[in-house]
């Protein structure tokens, strides 16, 4: 897909470096409640070694051979009341270069990258985000389907989006993400070393740059 010198494309291993410095940029300068550290960047680093991780749906944007936006797929499941699980999608991060919010760029990957996955045979998609901004590709609060995050709670920026209507249904369940959401939670000795290589590399980069 190809827009004014805008290319998206599948992620490369190439590209791993560029698109988590791409990703700690976007969050840094974003506002978010409860916030108490940049993370998403190791979300990123953990995802690709994860068995729930789908390459297929892990997309840049290109512009000018500059990557500018990126967004990442992994599995994800409903666990309904009676214990069986419903295999949904989670996406995220999702990263734009900050000098390119609001240009129309996170909303063509976004769409490109739904578009993909309903071809690929998924059904669902669950994300936590801003409500008025994902409400133009579709998403309801999951509590219109009866789903709660884990521990029970719903709120507003838990949404659910129907790739086939009628997939998630009525009887409700708890939303369970892949492992590598837990540990970039719930780690912070992993975050603090994966985070100080990174502040270090970036150093290291800049250094060079200067010489």
């Amino acid at each position: 897909m190809t827009n004014h010198n805008i290319t998206i494309r599948i992620e490369q291993q190439a590209d791993y470096e560029e698109v988590e410095r791409l990703i700690f940029a976007a969050f840094e300068t974003m506002e978010l409640p409860g916030r108490t550290h940049t993370n998403e960047h190791f979300l990123a680093h953990l995802l690709r070694g994860d068995p729930d991780f789908i390459p297929e749906l892990d997309f840049v944007v290109e512009q000018n051979s500059e990557i500018v936006g990126n967004i990442m797929y992994s599995r994800c499941a409903v666990i309904r009341p009676d214990g069986k699980k419903t295999e949904a999608l989670v996406f995220g991060p999702v990263s734009v270069k900050p000098e390119l919010h609001r240009q129309g760029v996170g909303t063509m990957l976004i769409e490109h990258s739904l578009d993909h996955a309903h071809e690929l045979g998924y059904k669902a998609v669950l994300i936590t985000g801003h409500p008025d901004y994902y409400r133009r590709f579709g998403f309801v609060p999951a509590s219109a389907y009866g789903i709660t995050m884990l521990d029970g709670k719903s709120f507003d920026a838990f949404m659910a989006l129907e790739l086939d209507e009628g997939y998630l249904g009525v009887d409700g369940g708890r939303w369970k993400c892949c492992r590598a959401f837990d540990v970039c939670e719930g780690d912070p000795s992993a975050f603090r070393e994966f985070h100080l290589a990174f502040t270090d590399r970036i150093q290291a980069g800049s250094s060079s740059c200067r010489k």
